[in-house]
């Protein structure tokens, strides 16, 4: 089948159904889809809270505990030993099927009643406040992560240690404050950067060690602003910058920003990247609008595709050899076969569930684990699931709407808590005219810190020994929201001679985040006087970068 060119029924923009996609749609058995990719992510991205959490009681052993679900929330919330303990007994709230009626409306009602895990987590050790995570030791804070020790204030890092306020990293230790990083030691304020060393305040660099504010360097050592130095040089100048005091820091920032605005940007972070489009991806192939994507390939329209993910469509989070998923959302480690649903790790043959993992040949189902053939949450025999599942989607087709993602009225939280707040701010009037929830809960605490920036020491070195960090409550300097600094947070400041930041870890997460550029594309010609080539790139044209292809960028780079 040809593309075909569709109008979005959310935002009445016009896009395009490529043959590719078709291919998949028929191959996974759905309709396709009747909005947009953007609307498609959008929706899909209101049903996960990841980063608002409340003070709650558990709704089984009643004690206190941190969830993504507000007290006002209906939804049952069970802190993670008692969700995944014997005491869950989900089928029990399970529903026979009613052809009369439409399927979202008697999924609801399960969906209501079945207990949801406060945070979302599996096998992790001596950590606070993690979601989305799994097998991770001694953390505070991260999400969206795993297999990580010993690190602070994060998201999305794998297979890391010692990392505080870093993003999207992988086998990266003792660093701070760097994003879109591999195999680094040593690091701080840095982005783009693979197997380098005791650095900081690099861009796009690699194999680099002891270098300091430089961009686009390959394979070097002792730089400071891309200009060469003695090792005895070098370090005599880099004691120039105070990096130790916040004022110091704060000074280079600028500095460093002014250098790096007239050097060209290649238009887009990716590397062994074989017929593809998208951001921040290496070794792919047949990727298309992906962002965020290693080791990943026939992929389409999805964000943080990896590590073996193949055929997966409207994703939002799949790999570690996730296959088939469609329109889906949070999918781990061996998915496969999966169509509109989210949080179901280590499941196959899934569609329209939550929170089911372990699971397999499953169909609107909520807060199952190691089950199969149900169909909301009710349990048959293998024979009869065939035969209801079946029909269920016959009548599904016939209404059209199989494929289609949940409605927005059935997202457990507001537009404001979930992870589309990020991709695709809107405010109050907007999300409820779209058809999203808005939450009015206020999180955290205003007005009662016990530190005075202007009286602060400026550095780290001349904070007093008996500065008791627990006894204080710090103010960020942006939002003005209340912050605490905890005692391993402190001591990794020390150890890396970094002074304590000013503004809040949330703060400090969204400028990270919106520094990365957004997950989509513009059709844009290379900058390079002379050069004709045209690709997809994130930097959309009223961005000032320069922004060259892949052949014109090699050029550049030192």
């Amino acid at each position: 089948m040809n593309s075909e060119i569709k109008n979005c029924q959310n935002c009445k923009k016009d896009f395009t159904i490529e043959s590719e996609d078709f291919k998949f749609y028929e191959k996974i058995g759905v309709l396709p889809p009747k909005i947009c990719p953007e609307c498609r992510a959008r929706l899909r991205l209101s049903f996960r809270n990841e980063r608002c959490f409340y003070k709650h009681e558990c709704g089984n052993c009643k004690k206190d505990t941190i969830s993504i679900f507000s007290f006002n929330k209906i939804y049952p919330s069970w802190c993670s030993e008692c969700w995944w303990s014997d005491a869950l007994d989900s089928k029990k709230y399970g529903i026979d099927y009613n052809f009369d009626e439409n399927f979202f409306k008697q999924l609801e009602k399960v969906w209501e009643k079945v207990p949801r895990e406060a945070l979302v987590g599996a096998r992790n050790v001596g950590c606070n406040y993690l979601n989305f995570a799994a097998d991770n030791k001694n953390c505070y804070m991260i999400i969206e992560s795993s297999n990580n020790e010993n690190c602070l204030n994060c998201y999305w890092i794998q297979l890391s240690k010692e990392l505080v306020d870093c993003s999207f990293t992988q086998k990266v230790e003792l660093s701070y404050e760097i994003d879109d990083c591999y195999d680094c030691h040593s690091m701080k304020w840095s982005k783009g950067c693979h197997n380098c060393l005791d650095s900081a305040f690099l861009l796009d660099c690699r194999g680099c060690t002891n270098c300091f504010g430089c961009i686009n360097l390959r394979n070097a050592s002792y730089q400071i602003f891309n200009v060469q130095y003695s090792k005895e040089e070098y370090e005599e100048k880099l004691k120039s910058f105070r990096l130790d005091t916040y004022s110091g820091v704060e000074s280079f920032k600028k500095e460093f920003q002014n250098f790096i605005k007239n050097k060209p940007r290649k238009f887009a972070e990716i590397s062994n990247v074989k017929n593809s489009t998208g951001n921040y991806m290496t070794n792919v192939k047949n990727n298309r609008s992906c962002f965020h994507s290693y080791e990943a390939e026939d992929n389409a329209y999805s964000v943080h595709v990896w590590r073996g993910a193949k055929d997966c469509v409207d994703c939002s989070t799949a790999g570690r050899t996730a296959e088939l998923i469609y329109n889906s959302l949070n999918m781990g480690m061996g998915v496969s076969n999966v169509v509109s649903s989210f949080e179901c790790w280590s499941s196959q043959f899934m569609e329209y569930c939550v929170g089911c993992p372990n699971s397999n040949n499953c169909f609107g189902c909520v807060g199952l684990i190691k089950s199969s053939y149900c169909i909301l949450n009710k349990q048959y025999t293998k024979d009869e699931y065939r035969k209801l599942r079946s029909k269920i989607i016959l009548k599904m087709r016939e209404e059209g709407i199989y494929g289609d993602f949940f409605p927005s009225s059935m997202s457990m939280f507001g537009y404001n808590e979930s992870s589309a707040f990020e991709e695709y701010p809107l405010n109050k009037e907007e999300a409820l005219a779209q058809g999203f929830k808005w939450e009015d809960t206020e999180r955290g605490t205003y007005g009662k810190e016990t530190i005075d920036w202007s009286n602060f020491p400026d550095s780290i070195k001349d904070i007093a020994e008996d500065f008791d960090v627990n006894k204080e409550i710090f103010v960020c300097l942006e939002c003005k929201k209340n912050y605490r600094v905890i005692n391993n947070e402190i001591s990794f400041y020390k150890r890396m001679s970094i002074p304590i930041p000013r503004i809040c870890p949330e703060c400090r997460h969204i400028k990270r985040f919106k520094n990365r550029g957004p997950n989509k594309l513009w059709h844009r010609k290379c900058m390079k006087e002379g050069c004709n080539n045209e690709f997809e790139t994130s930097y959309s044209p009223d961005r000032p970068e320069i922004v060259y292809c892949e052949k014109c960028y090699q050029q550049e780079v030192y």
